[in-house]
């Protein structure tokens, strides 16, 4: 192989593991059927790291925490991709909530959403941001836009079934 051939597969390859996080639309909501050991498994298996739990009280559902490709992860640290795994064994709910930063994953999920069928059924404000719901039968993808001039939030996907999406939203 000459020389040009190597690098051009060296992009491809470094190309193609930075957006491997992307796990689609499809199998985020497969995720909101799944156990937290299965989720976890799942999440493993694509390069997401453990880095929190908490437990499930009578006030909160139970989470449990993810970072893409930071295996040695501290709080204090910065990271692209965050997911949290909602559950709750006393409301029978499951939830799964992915956050980012950069555009266009934003409209790279969005646009799967559409692909799937997901019609936008509302949206409103809160907290400064806008929030819109994204149905299709029995699934809710709530989605948050922050304003632009926030650097320090994000993006965020919430898939769930409409049962737990009712139950987490109340």
């Amino acid at each position: 192989m000459n020389m040009k051939k190597v690098l051009l597969l060296a992009t491809f390859l470094v190309s193609f593991s930075t957006f491997s996080q992307n796990l689609t639309s499809s199998q985020l909501l497969d995720l909101c059927d799944k156990s937290l050991g299965e989720v976890e498994e799942f999440l493993t298996a694509n390069n997401w790291y453990f880095y929190q739990a908490a437990e499930e009280t009578e006030e909160k559902y139970g989470n449990a925490k993810f970072v893409f490709d930071r295996p040695e992860f501290k709080m204090t640290d910065t990271a692209y991709f965050f997911s949290t795994y909602y559950y709750s064994h006393l409301n029978s709910a499951m939830a799964f909530e992915l956050f980012f930063k950069d555009r266009k994953v934003y409209e790279s999920y969005v646009e799967q959403l559409k692909n799937l069928n997901f019609k936008l059924t509302s949206s409103t404000t809160k907290g400064g941001n806008i929030i819109k719901v994204f149905k299709n039968g029995g699934k809710r993808v709530e989605v948050t836009i922050p304003p632009n001039s926030e650097e320090v939030n994000g993006f965020k996907f919430l898939f769930a079934k409409k049962s737990s999406y009712k139950k987490i939203r109340s």
